[in-house]
């Protein structure tokens, strides 16, 4: 193993003899890249969900299933992108759901938070339709209170669309690394055995 880390042997070796090695390598080391990017999503999906729960009405059924679902990302992406830190192909698959799962969160909350900001803006920022949607921190007009975000639900939205689509592209990425890693290792392992 030392030799094939050193450099100059590296250059002695024939393409065919590098790939093996390679491969062998896997056996020893942690798939770090889909790691790092799985926990890049989690990280992107967490901020994402924070601006959505900040930006409309805690007090509806929403709210539950926005929290339980980002919950349910939280937890099974951790164990997913550890899973696929082992070389998992069920954990890189898993990784390429909960990518598929924020890109459709971009068309549930965040989207709302545009349309309904948008009417109650038309409305005169005094449209009661839009309190059901929209928090208090938009729809508060006491500006004494420190904000550290800007009160435009499209602002809030278009953030949120932002980080639900970095998570889902990291999310995918690292899935589809997970999985292509997974196979190599799995049929050198099994060439070994032969």
């Amino acid at each position: 193993m030392n030799n094939v880390e050193n450099k100059n042997d590296l250059n002695k070796m024939s393409d065919l003899e590098f790939g093996k090695n390679k491969v062998e390598m896997m056996r020893y080391r942690d798939n770090s890249l889909s790691y790092k990017l799985g926990f890049g999503a989690i990280g992107c999906s967490i901020v994402a969900g924070f601006l959505c729960l900040n930006s409309f009405n805690p007090s509806t059924f929403r709210t539950m299933l926005a929290i339980l679902l980002n919950i349910i990302l939280l937890l099974g992406g951790f164990l997913a992108v550890e899973k696929t830190r082992a070389y998992s192909f069920k954990g890189s698959i898993a990784m390429i759901v909960f990518g598929v799962i924020c890109g459709l969160r971009i068309f549930w909350i965040p989207l709302n938070i545009i349309i309904q900001y948008g009417q109650w803006v038309s409305g005169g920022k005094g449209d009661a339709s839009a309190y059901p949607y929209l928090g208090a921190t938009i729809t508060t007009t006491n500006m004494n209170q420190l904000y550290y975000l800007p009160q435009s639900g499209v602002f809030r939205g278009v953030a949120a669309i932002i980080f639900l689509a970095a998570a889902a592209a990291l999310f995918i990425v690292a899935g589809y690394l997970g999985m292509v890693r997974s196979r190599k290792l799995t049929t050198y392992l099994n060439s070994i055995k032969k």
